[in-house]
């Protein structure tokens, strides 16, 4: 029997070193979002936008450049042990990108500027390709994935403002974000060669597609998973009822769903879109590597989602690192 692990329809919100807790946001209403990239594109000069279509090759008109994103160090918060540090950025808005995806990319570009100014160091990113549906003719989008970093992790975030606005001349190309971040800096005999790396088998699926995830500890560690939504929704993906509990050994990559857990349970993932059928699904993996086996009461995300687990975890003491992927969903093609 063949027991499928769906991977819940996520928007791509990347973390530094945790998931960040943003605002419910609504289901985006994709009609509106292309008529909004149109009126945008044809707002860039009188007439320019209907020539575009007819000639696809014409050059846009150059969008003016964004505002260089901005920090403010805060208050500590005695609860959680962190700074709030408050940050801004805007971006450009391309014609092919969905609210949600020029939001996530905006914030970010602010929660980078927000470790950069408190902990004095650049955050690691790594890039990925997200193929997408395009207005333009445009197959590239470029997203920037806060990575975990040595000194120091996000804790809690709040989103105070996120709309589009004008850049220059041209009305609603950008898309501004002002956060509140608390950033907490790693103790000074935290271990910080224990880290952990994520991949999942492609960057891109189609609807009905399977995946598999590997993961590699640089330490003896114990392994979860978790599938997390845009609006904080979070699921244990590993450990499970089939397997109660994963420990890879140093420099080793495990897999899953493996050849065992395939053979003697059926398991497999798949890829599925979400019921709003947006063009493409952008979404998100993570993995929490610990020395220590965590008790459920730990590593359920069911009290708090992802960022409750993490919170939980840095109370207690507990060392841990963590990984990010990302990847987007495609609807499957009619046959």
């Amino acid at each position: 029997m063949r027991r499928s692990v769906i991977l819940l329809p996520l928007l791509f919100v990347s973390a530094a070193c945790h998931s960040r807790r943003v605002g419910p946001v609504p289901n985006p209403d994709y009609a509106a979002v292309k008529a909004h990239a149109e009126t945008a594109f044809n707002e860039l000069e009188p007439g320019l936008g209907e020539a575009n279509k007819a000639k696809p090759s014409a050059a846009l008109a150059p969008v003016p450049e964004a505002p260089a994103p901005s920090s403010k160090v805060g208050e500590k918060d005695a609860k959680l042990n962190c700074t709030w540090v408050e940050a801004e950025a805007t971006v450009p808005v391309g014609g092919n990108e969905s609210r949600d995806q020029a939001r996530a990319r905006t914030i970010e570009k602010a929660l980078e500027a927000a470790m950069r100014d408190l902990l004095g160091v650049d955050v690691n990113q790594r890039s990925l390709d997200f193929q997408q549906e395009s207005l333009r003719g445009q197959t590239n989008l470029i997203e920037s994935v806060l990575r975990t970093t040595r000194r120091g992790c996000i804790i809690d975030q709040r989103i105070i403002t996120d709309e589009y606005r004008d850049l220059g001349t041209c009305r609603q190309c950008g898309f501004y974000v002002d956060l509140k971040a608390c950033i907490k800096e790693r103790p000074a005999d935290w271990d910080k060669d224990f880290l952990v790396e994520l991949w999942l088998s492609r960057d891109h699926f189609m609807a009905g597609d399977e995946a598999k995830i590997s993961v590699t500890p640089r330490r003896d560690a114990y392994v979860y998973v978790y599938d997390v939504g845009m609006n904080s929704e979070s699921a244990l993906i590993v450990p499970n009822q089939y397997i109660p509990e994963v420990k890879v050994t140093a420099g080793q990559t495990w897999q899953y769903p493996d050849a065992d857990a395939v053979k003697r349970y059926g398991l497999y993932l798949e890829a599925q879109m979400p019921a709003d059928k947006p063009p493409v699904s952008a979404e998100t993996i993570r993995v929490v590597a610990t020395k220590v086996p965590l008790p459920a009461k730990l590593s359920d995300p069911f009290q708090g989602g992802y960022l409750g687990v993490v919170q939980r975890l840095d109370s207690a003491g507990i060392e841990w690192a963590e990984d990010a992927a990302a990847f987007t969903i495609s609807p499957a093609k009619e046959k």
